[in-house]
């Protein structure tokens, strides 16, 4: 299958006013739609810009077919829950990847492997780098898809 990681279009855009309100409507139910099928859209001061998501876009053509991908559990305070793309980026902050992958009770090739989706990905892209320390931050970017 082709890669699609870098496949992105930006382009300067306006709106005619007749459409503006048409355009504010269906601008969330869009982008929803598009999110569903691997395509990230984003309209921000006049700039309009279209990004395929490598690994959503993979899943869509393949329907869920092959092998599962496992997810790293995590338990906290006596609970379970699974780590996310923002939990792996705050530890790659002070930690090496070995440390990382046993912290996460997963070998070493699974992590390589997860960890180059990650930097693939949509989400690792959007990161302002000078708050990769910021765990508030990290949590609070969109498309932070389990790890």
């Amino acid at each position: 299958m082709e890669k699609y990681s870098d496949c992105m279009l930006i382009y300067k855009i306006s709106e005619n006013k007749p459409y503006g309100e048409i355009n504010k409507k269906n601008y969330d139910k869009m982008k929803k739609a598009l999110n569903a099928a691997g395509f990230f859209l984003d309209v921000e001061n006049g700039v309009l810009k279209l990004q395929i998501s490598q690994y959503g876009y993979e899943r869509k053509q393949k329907r869920n077919a092959g092998r599962k991908k496992k997810c790293a559990l995590k338990k906290e305070n006596g609970e379970y829950g699974l780590y996310r793309y923002s939990d792996v980026v705050y530890m790659m902050q002070t930690m090496m990847d070995k440390e990382i992958a046993d912290r996460i009770e997963m070998p070493i090739a699974t992590f390589y492997r997860h960890k180059q989706r990650l930097k693939e990905s949509y989400y690792y892209r959007s990161l302002d780098l000078n708050r990769l320390k910021d765990k508030e931050y990290l949590d609070g970017v969109d498309n932070n898809f389990v790890f």
